[in-house]
């Protein structure tokens, strides 16, 4: 089997990316070498981790000597394990054909599978989201472990360690998220677990750093500050300007931040998100299943908003992502990006996200154009607009095309407290079906509640970042706000007797239901009946007349036996 050095000579000798020569950074050429069982690599968002591990794995599938290989991607969702495979890939469709090039025999999108050069084994790249591995041997990767919810990183981990029980490496690669969890214990607990360990901060990549060799040697005794202006690029100086230094340091330097301060909980994001609640988890189903069953059984699980209007259009099934939609629309402002956010109602009434579209530098005549497409092509009842300062021009415009299904929002303190406010008690009572989108659950996360007042007022504040200031939360804030109107304007005295009406018609015994339907739909007969009775006592009964008499005997009734025509 290849040697460490001879990994990377495959990888720099036959493989490129975008029809280019690989150019690695430093750390990803040693991790390509290492041998080692437990690697666990602690580093900085944009590094090009889904890249090397991808890399890795690929390098190891097509060695000629080695047979019956597996390496399984477990990652945050889907969409994050696909990318694993889309890379793997794109390498091997650069390799040209040679004797180093084992057969693709299986390409899909959540597998790749190669005939080993002996003819009967095969050797594959599986990639599953956020699952416990399946199978006999090989390399586990877990990506962004530390995302992971407490009980599902227990899951995950404690069934990788008998698959790679005769052979296999586990490789767990993570940005940080307080001090918790199974990925904090094994970066800092160097006496338990026995840990080949990586710190990889922003300085050791070259697409975050103008200077990597002197920075590796210089940017440690320096402060945040002057590390970014002393070496980081141009974006990287104007993240770090719009953030704050608890979250750069977190994101961007591999520092482990207390997260206690967030206003809305990882936990409580998890419990309304498909693939991560705690009935997803429950595996037992499983248990008989063959490894391919197993990973098959466990895909489809979770689901991403749409991020193009087109394609939210294109796909819209009221079925599934609900008959009637709500929508939010955050303005962006300078750096910010502006974000249209739609909501589904489903047939059981839950909150389903079904788009979640980021326009960024654009017009406000694109915005505005936007806004009024998806009125126009889809069913939403209403919608909300932050009006504040330069979002007025945009929802006046709006409001002239579609009238009071849009209302304005003007941002103020006590107004963005009732938006957080709401949206965290729908998530307490489990209303919300969430996309399982990592980066909008750190938005929903970062929202921190700061007393300004005594404990008797309130601000909901967000760092910015390279991807705007939480205006995904907001966003969707203002489409659950306007659910939530919707629901209470309906909720008068009258809907409240029906729907209870109808909840004691569904909780009946099914006699019961029937003597139910039985009566509303006599109603009137029994109506009439009273009617008759009282005609009786009053008139007697020779005047009383039933419906459904003709004029004749109408007119005997009053003693009228034959019509006087001339009279008439």
């Amino acid at each position: 089997m290849f040697t460490k050095d001879e990994r990377l000579l495959y990888a720099y000798t036959y493989i490129q990316f975008q029809q280019k020569d690989l150019l690695l950074d430093f750390w990803q050429d040693a991790y390509i070498k290492s041998m080692a069982r437990f690697i666990a690599i602690v580093k900085s968002r944009r590094v090009g981790w889904s890249f090397i591990c991808s890399l890795k794995g690929l390098i190891k599938a097509l060695d000629p000597d080695r047979v019956g290989y597996t390496k399984q991607f477990v990652s945050y969702n889907e969409e994050d394990a696909l990318e694993k495979i889309s890379y793997a890939k794109q390498f091997y469709d650069s390799i040209p054909d040679c004797d180093a090039k084992k057969k693709l025999i299986t390409d899909n999108k959540s597998m790749l599978c190669f005939q080993d050069k002996n003819g009967i084994t095969q050797s594959r790249l599986i990639s599953i989201p956020c699952r416990p591995p399946r199978g006999k041997g090989g390399d586990i990767s877990l990506d962004e472990f530390a995302i992971y919810n407490a009980k599902m990183q227990k899951l995950v981990y404690d069934a990788a360690l008998p698959v790679i029980s005769r052979g296999g490496t586990i490789e767990m690669g993570s940005s940080p998220l307080g001090k918790i969890g199974q990925f904090y214990d094994i970066l800092t607990d160097k006496e338990t677990y026995d840990y080949e360990r990586y710190n990889i901060p922003w300085w050791f990549c070259r697409d975050l750093c103008v200077d990597v060799p002197t920075a590796v040697k210089i940017a440690p005794s320096l402060s945040t500050p002057e590390r970014v202006e002393t070496f980081g690029t141009k974006i990287l100086k104007m993240i770090f300007q719009n953030t704050d230094l608890d979250t750069f340091q977190q994101e961007f330097e591999c520092v482990f931040i207390d997260s206690s301060e967030s206003y809305i909980s990882l936990d409580l994001i998890y419990e309304n998100t498909p693939g991560k609640r705690e009935c997803d988890i429950d595996l037992s189903a499983c248990e008989k299943m063959s490894d391919e069953e197993y990973w098959e059984y466990n895909r489809g699980v979770d689901f991403q908003a749409y991020k193009d209007l087109d394609t939210a259009i294109l796909n819209y099934r009221p079925e599934y992502h609900g008959n009637t939609l709500f929508l939010g629309y955050d303005v962006g402002r300078h750096k910010d990006l502006s974000v249209l956010f739609l909501i589904g109602i489903t047939p059981d009434g839950k909150k389903r996200d079904f788009a979640r579209i980021e326009l960024k530098n654009e017009t406000y005549k694109k915005q505005k154009a936007t806004v009024i497409k998806a009125y126009r092509e889809l069913p939403i009842y209403r919608g909300r607009i932050d009006r504040t300062g330069i979002g007025d021009n945009i929802y006046e415009d709006v409001h002239a095309e579609v009238g009071d299904r849009v209302e304005g929002v003007q941002f103020t303190q006590e107004s963005k407290e009732f938006l957080a406010i709401e949206v965290k008690r729908g998530l307490e009572q489990h209303e919300f079906l969430l996309s399982n989108d990592k980066d909008f659950h750190m938005q929903i996360h970062s929202i921190r509640r700061v007393d300004k007042g005594g404990g008797k007022h309130f601000s909901y504040e967000s760092t910015r970042d390279e991807r705007g200031h939480a205006d995904s939360f907001w966003a969707w804030a203002l489409a659950n706000s306007a659910v939530v109107l919707t629901d209470n304007k309906n909720n008068n005295f009258y809907a409240q007797r029906r729907q209870k009406r109808i909840k004691l018609m569904q909780e009946s015994k099914p006699e019961n239901q029937e003597h139910v339907q039985m009566t509303v739909e006599q109603k009137e007969l029994e109506f009439d009946k009273v009617q008759v009775e009282k005609a009786k006592h009053d008139f007697g009964e020779s005047v009383v007349i039933t419906k459904g008499k003709s004029l004749r005997q109408i007119n005997q009734a009053f003693g009228y036996d034959k019509v006087d025509k001339e009279r008439w």
